[in-house]
């Protein structure tokens, strides 16, 4: 086999791994390399030459989902009511995050060990410990609004959204508020329109 050949043997037989692990983590389990080695119809041995233990198999597994991510235009086709693209997010991407809660439980893991093992450094030489996803779609659902509200409450709006939707929303609404999937996702649905109302109110207001 060619260089080339084995290279991409490599990334077919690391991609197998990584579905193994997803497809388990969404059945509802916390699978082990064993595991996920067997469904991947791939040797323990080969696994673990792959990935040194589960953890580093599910961190694997959560960057893969997390990237699946749909793409920012599919706001677009909803117009440009701030409410509608709003709306359109929620749905899409902060209700995903309820369909794969394991995966984005372990991405806020990541994201705290991320902080704790930077804690000694100077806040102005601390890595970014997210990549601001979020605020990505934020900005793109709200788009319409740049102009029309003035600046400093279009970025308070901006930022004030990062609270109702996303891994945190997900934990606050799962095991504080201790709601169900489905309840949860309503309220967060609702959290974010009543977010964007109190904005386009104050302007108004004011």
């Amino acid at each position: 086999m060619s260089d080339a050949g084995r290279t991409r043997q490599k990334l077919r037989t690391r991609k197998a791994l990584v579905d193994a692990a997803v497809k388990l983590v969404r059945a509802g389990k916390q699978p082990s390399i064993v595991e996920v080695a067997e469904l991947a119809l791939v040797s323990q041995a080969t696994a673990y030459r792959y990935f040194a233990n589960a953890q580093a198999l599910m961190n694997e597994a959560t960057i893969d989902i997390v990237n699946q991510s749909l793409d920012l235009p599919i706001v677009d086709e909803v117009g440009d009511d701030p409410s509608a693209r709003l709306d359109k997010v929620v749905q899409t991407v902060g209700w995903r995050m309820f369909d794969d809660e394991a995966l984005y439980r372990n991405l806020t893991r990541n994201t705290l060990e991320r902080w704790f093992d930077q804690m000694g450094a100077p806040e102005g030489e601390r890595a970014p410990v997210r990549e601001g996803r979020r605020m990505r779609w934020n900005a793109k659902a709200i788009e319409p609004l740049r102009g029309k509200l003035p600046d400093p409450l279009f970025d308070d709006l901006l930022a004030a959204l990062a609270l109702v939707w996303g891994t945190e929303a997900v934990l606050a609404l799962r095991d504080a508020a201790r709601l169900d999937v489905k309840d949860a996702k309503r309220v967060m649905r609702r959290a974010a329109q009543w977010m964007l109302r109190g904005a386009l109110s104050e302007n108004r207001d004011d």
